[in-house]
């Protein structure tokens, strides 16, 4: 049942259109006189097919079936064609005999397409070689009906999702914080708690973060909960989960701790390897594009996943229905060749409502992602992908570096290591996109898409599957290691992944043909120009291609390695931060902001609040588990709570305020996260002991403890803050005639939405 709000919308004033495409159907309907003259005749009757080919359309290049010995073919095959009516459009029909080594070309004809037949039906009977006939006819018509969202605005299930969720947290404030609770609906403040990325390390510390949560009854109160590569991992695994809420993380993290502490690239076996590369092999075959990312992304599932490799994102929604835990939310970035990631980017977001980019204001459901799309019409749609691909690319930085993977860190300086992280990743995956071709016509491999005739064995390109080489030591023996790195590296240098397109993850380009006039800023209402950076993130704001046919969409930690821009929406007027930073460090003792300060610079430039941070705390608080930024000259601004991944308190207390007592007790808390010159908390490191895990999530957890009753002042504030000031406005009543709109009854209605923001709604029994 769809979801109508009755509130009023402020960003559906924003009038997001793009020109409608048109649908041209030619039927094939039969041949008369099909000769390839009458000597090849006497030898061979003719087996005729028929190729149509528009080169200015997507998946332009189709085919009838073939007619063995048969001079008048009846077809009767009908072909859809997407087609842009600005572009001067033109059909190529081709005659073919169908051979069993190479099919006969007979005659090809062109037949302009300006202007379409629109909703009115024209026959043509084109004349081949002065006696062969084919008669085909043709009908187009306008759809103004998109398969993709154009909308600033939230989707309506996630609003949907968000009233009732409120009302849980209503009731959750009112009962853990008693009269300083909420009085009303409008007086819930919306939290957000972030994860960062971090590989395994994140993955794990998420996981005792989420534990403490749930444990202290603040996730009660938590309206999103959003991740970016390894918390993007555990985040989705958590809500993939059967027993997801009804077992806490803490007793369900045994299952994730037993699941990790053997590699996945050691263990698989070959059977399995195997098996993920033909998955991927018939994937290709039915025309998506494919990278080391899906690969990878089984990987990932293989050990994550366990018993429900086919669970997809949209079977989260069931899980939303009743508003009991919070919506999960993801992310990774769009980025374009030739260009650092750090110079020009693009969020994406992930919901289990919803996928695209907020920049553009375009979406599309979850389980049309990765299909074909032109001009907003849904060209080819293709199985929603799993999970755990969506899992490959949300961490795809490891794939851009399996080489890595393969190798030992541990003898390398911890210093130089983090210096080389973003910058090798970075340089490693522009060199890997650069490598590729733009692909500006879909006509290149017109048999990726579709299956051949069964007589017809046409010459392509492509290159045999190789199974990778196994190498062996002196000995002759496989050692684990070596069998499974030697395994692994012949198959990353085969020609197998480096013919599918490199490492970097790709997908079909769903804003193909779209025509974007510009760009959509996170604070739309703001009429104002950010002064841009002249270095890092100088070209967020330029625009994309849309004949682009793919898009490369890679791990958000190559920019800042958290996922605030989702949670910055104005749309989602999120009041608190709960910022968890698993960020990799040159040191234990290093400062902690490396990350929150891209944040603030790029929340700075897209005009939407963030509070000022100032890294010189530090020097005066110490180095600690948790720092308080507010902006103390607006109130509305979100106030940010910036967990570090530090071991400072944790060695001596084994719950916060109860010290340790026993030997044991000291020894298992005493250890280096960064510092440690085994490196067990690598980035790079997919193997915990069990006492390596157990030791990063109790850590953690203690954290997130430790500052609850911080965290619970901090919602107190944010109540009193909607109780004392009006809701936060997306714009001034006088600045409404900035925006240039020309609807007199959306500007009515946008002036009467600010007016009512200072009346209050009544309280709630």
């Amino acid at each position: 049942m769809s979801f109508k709000s009755n509130r009023f919308d402020p960003f559906k004033v924003f009038e997001v259109h793009h020109k409608p495409c048109t649908i041209l159907v030619i039927q094939v309907n039969q041949g008369f006189n099909i000769t390839k003259g009458w000597a090849k005749d006497l030898v061979d009757t003719p087996d005729p097919y028929v190729v149509l080919s528009i080169k200015t359309s997507p998946s332009g290049w189709q085919k009838t079936t073939v007619k063995d010995n048969n001079v008048n073919p009846v077809w009767n095959e009908t072909f859809t064609f997407f087609l842009d009516p600005s572009l001067e459009n033109e059909l190529e029909i081709s005659l073919m005999d169908a051979n069993y080594m190479v099919d006969e070309h007979l005659c090809t004809k062109h037949l302009p397409l300006k202007p379409l037949p629109l909703d009115k039906t024209i026959r043509h009977r084109i004349r081949f070689n002065d006696t062969s006939e084919v008669e085909i006819q043709m009908e187009a018509s306008v759809d103004y009906d998109p398969k993709l969202n154009y909308s600033l605005a939230l989707c309506d299930e996630e609003k949907q999702f968000m009233e009732t969720r409120k009302r849980r947290i209503f009731d959750s404030m009112r009962d853990k914080l008693k009269e300083n609770g909420p009085r009303n609906l409008r007086e819930v403040p919306t939290i957000a708690v972030l994860g960062s990325g971090g590989g395994f390390r994140a993955m794990s510390a998420m996981c005792g973060v989420m534990g403490a949560l749930v444990d202290s009854k603040v996730l009660d109160m938590v309206s999103y909960v959003a991740g970016l590569s390894g918390s993007a991992w555990y985040i989705s695994q958590l809500y993939s989960h059967p027993d997801w809420p009804r077992k806490t993380p803490n007793q369900m993290k045994e299952e994730l701790k037993e699941n990790i502490q053997s590699s996945p690239f050691w263990l698989l076996n070959p059977q399995s390897m195997y098996r993920y590369i033909r998955r991927i092999m018939e994937k290709r075959q039915h025309g998506q594009p494919v990278s080391f990312t899906d690969f990878f992304g089984h990987l990932v599932g293989e050990t994550l996943l366990k018993g429900r490799l086919d669970t997809r994102l949209t079977d989260q929604q069931q899980r939303l229905q009743s508003g009991e835990i919070p919506m999960p939310l993801y992310t990774c970035l769009h980025v374009k060749k030739h260009v650092s990631a750090m110079i020009f980017h693009e969020w994406m977001e992930f919901s289990p409502y919803e996928i695209g980019m907020p920049k553009y204001a375009t979406f599309m459901q979850p389980q049309l992602f990765g299909s074909k799309f032109f001009m907003g019409q849904l060209v080819k749609q293709y199985p929603e992908p799993p999970l755990h691909f969506l899992q490959g690319i949300w961490g795809s930085a490891f794939c851009i570096q399996f080489k890595r993977l393969l190798q030992d860190d541990k003898q390398v300086d911890a210093v130089e290591l983090m210096r080389r992280e973003r910058e090798e990743l970075e340089k490693e995956l522009q060199q890997d996109i650069d490598d590729q071709s733009d692909e500006d016509s879909d006509t290149s491999d017109p048999e990726a898409e579709m299956d051949p005739p069964a007589k017809s064995n046409t010459k392509t390109n492509k290159k045999p599957l190789r199974k990778p080489s196994l190498r062996k030591t002196k000995s002759g023996e496989k050692s684990q290691k070596s069998f499974w790195s030697g395994m692994l590296e012949s198959l990353f240098d085969s020609a197998l992944f480096q013919s599918i397109e490199g490492r970097a993850a790709m997908v079909h380009n769903f804003m193909r043909g779209l025509s974007l006039s510009n760009v959509y800023p996170y604070s739309p209402f703001d009429a104002s120009t950010a002064e841009h950076s002249k270095d890092q993130f100088d070209g967020i704001f330029e625009m994309y291609p849309t004949h682009i046919k793919k898009l490369y969409v890679v791990d958000g930690g190559l920019t800042f390695n958290s996922p605030f821009p989702p949670m910055l929406r104005p749309q989602r007027g999120v009041d608190l931060l709960l910022s968890f930073d698993f960020s990799a460090r040159p040191s234990d003792t290093t400062p902690p902001f490396k990350e929150l300060l891209l944040a603030e610079k790029w929340a700075r430039l897209n005009q939407v609040p963030f509070p000022p941070i100032d890294p010189s705390v530090v020097d005066r608080e110490g180095l600690k588990e948790c720092y308080l930024f507010k902006d103390p000259k607006d109130p509305h601004c979100p106030v940010v709570l910036h967990f570090c991944l530090v071991n400072i308190t944790f060695r001596d207390e084994k719950m916060p305020g109860i010290p340790r007592e026993t030997e044991e007790e000291k020894d298992f808390a005493d250890f280096d996260l960064f510092d440690d010159p085994e490196r067990p908390y690598s980035t790079f490191n997919f193997k915990y002991t069990n006492k390596s895990f157990d030791r990063l999530t109790k850590l953690t957890e203690f954290n997130t403890l430790m500052y609850k009753d911080l965290i619970l002042e901090q919602v107190k504030h944010c109540i009193k803050v909607r109780r004392r000031h009006s809701i936060r406005r997306p714009i001034k009543l006088k600045d409404i005639k900035k925006l240039g709109l020309k609807d007199k009854h959306k500007v009515e209605k946008l002036e009467a939405f600010i007016r009512s923001l200072d009346q209050e709604e009544p309280p709630i029994c």
